[in-house]
C-alpha cells in the first residue's frame, strides 16, 4: 500500500494447488456493505467480549469485536500494561481489515505491518480502511494463500508478531501445515503469534459428519481440534504461552445469534448463501457452544529457537 488516494495491494504468485481454495474466495464475495449490516459498521469477524449481562448499556458488536481483540494483545504482552513495540507485524487472513487498522494504530512505531488475504473483494475494502492510520505507507497488503506465506517479500526482515484470527478454520489439514511451516521460518525466536479460533471436542469431531462442499457456504467445513491445531504449531517450534477459551461460551453463543438476529432484520427473506448459512447454523452452535462441544480459543505461542 502507498501513500497514494487509490488503495492497492499486490498479487503474490502462487505455487500450489488448493480446490478450497475458490471456495473460500465465494464465501467473501459479496459487498461489505452487506456484512455490515450484520457484524457492525467495523466489520469485527473473530467472535466479541461482552462483559456483565447486566451491564449499564448494551455492548455493540463493533465494541465485543474491539475488547476480544484487546484481550488477545493484553495476554500477549504479558501482563497487560502496554506493548513491546514490534518491528515487522503480520495479519494472516486480514478480512476486512478491522484487526490490522487498530494493530496501526495501537503501534505507531512499528516500521512495518504487512496483511494477506486471498479475497480480492474483503482486501479492497481493508486497503480503504486503511487510508487514515497513521503513516499508512507503513502498511503492505498481500492477495495470497496461507500456503504462499514463504512469498512474502523481504525475507531478512523476519515478523515479531503475527496474528491469526479465524484463518485455521478455512485451512485444509495439508494447507494450515505448510503455512505453519512457513512462518516459522519468517519469524524471529522469541516471536508471537496470537491465533483466534473456534475449535471442536473430539466427540464432536467423530459424531458429526463433515458438510458437502456445497453446501459449506462459510468454508468452515475442515472443522479442528484444539489438540491437532496446538501439535502442529509445537511439531513447527512453537511453544504454547497461553490457551484458554476467549470469548467465554455464553459470550460467544450470544455473538452468533446477535448475527442471526441482524440478518433476521435486513434480510427477512432471503440473504446471500454465506449470510443464510449464519442465520441456519445459529442456534445450533450457539447450543453446542454452551455445551463446551464447540469453543472459541486463544493462543499465544512463541517461536522456540531456530
Amino acid at each position: 500500500m502507498n501513500g497514494t488516494d487509490k488503495p492497492t495491494y499486490e498479487v503474490l504468485p502462487n505455487h500450489h494447488s488448493d480446490p478450497f481454495r475458490d471456495h473460500v474466495v465465494r464465501a467473501y464475495e459479496d459487498s461489505p456493505n452487506d456484512w455490515q449490516k450484520v457484524l457492525g459498521e467495523e466489520l469485527h469477524f473473530q467472535w466479541g467480549v461482552f462483559g456483565h449481562p447486566h451491564a449499564p448499556r448494551p455492548v455493540s458488536l463493533d465494541e465485543a469485536g474491539l475488547r476480544h481483540l484487546e484481550r488477545q494483545l493484553a495476554l500477549a504482552s504479558g501482563d497487560g500494561t502496554g506493548h513491546t513495540t514490534p518491528r515487522r507485524i503480520l495479519d494472516v487472513g486480514c478480512g476486512w481489515g478491522a484487526t490490522l487498522r487498530h494493530l496501526a494504530r495501537v503501534f505507531p512505531d512499528c516500521p512495518r505491518l504487512d496483511g494477506m488475504n486471498i479475497s480480492a473483494e474483503q482486501l479492497t475494502h481493508c486497503a480503504d480502511r486503511l487510508r487514515d492510520v497513521p503513516r499508512p505507507d507503513r502498511v503492505h497488503l498481500y492477495l495470497c494463500d496461507a500456503a504462499d506465506i514463504a512469498e512474502l517479500p523481504a525475507p531478512e526482515q523476519p515478523y515479531d508478531l503475527v496474528l491469526a484470527r479465524g484463518v485455521i478454520t478455512h485451512l485444509p489439514p495439508q494447507v494450515y501445515e505448510t503455512a505453519t511451516a512457513a512462518l516459522a521460518r519468517r519469524m524471529q525466536p522469541g516471536s508471537l503469534l496470537v491465533v483466534s479460533e473456534t475449535l471442536y471436542s473430539e466427540e464432536f469431531l467423530a459424531r458429526e459428519p463433515t458438510p458437502p462442499t456445497d453446501a459449506d457456504h462459510l468454508a468452515l467445513g475442515h472443522r479442528k481440534s484444539l489438540r491437532y491445531v496446538t501439535d502442529v504449531l509445537r511439531a513447527n517450534g512453537f511453544r504454547i504461552r497461553d490457551d484458554r477459551v476467549l470469548p467465554c461460551g455464553e459470550d460467544a453463543a450470544r455473538w452468533v445469534l446477535e448475527l442471526k438476529g441482524n440478518i433476521d432484520v435486513h434480510f427477512p427473506e432471503e440473504a446471500s448463501p454465506p449470510l443464510e448459512a449464519i442465520r441456519q447454523m445459529a442456534a445450533d452452535l450457539a447450543v453446542a457452544l454452551l455445551r463446551q462441544e464447540a469453543s472459541v480459543h486463544s493462543i499465544v505461542a512463541e517461536r522456540g529457537p531456530a
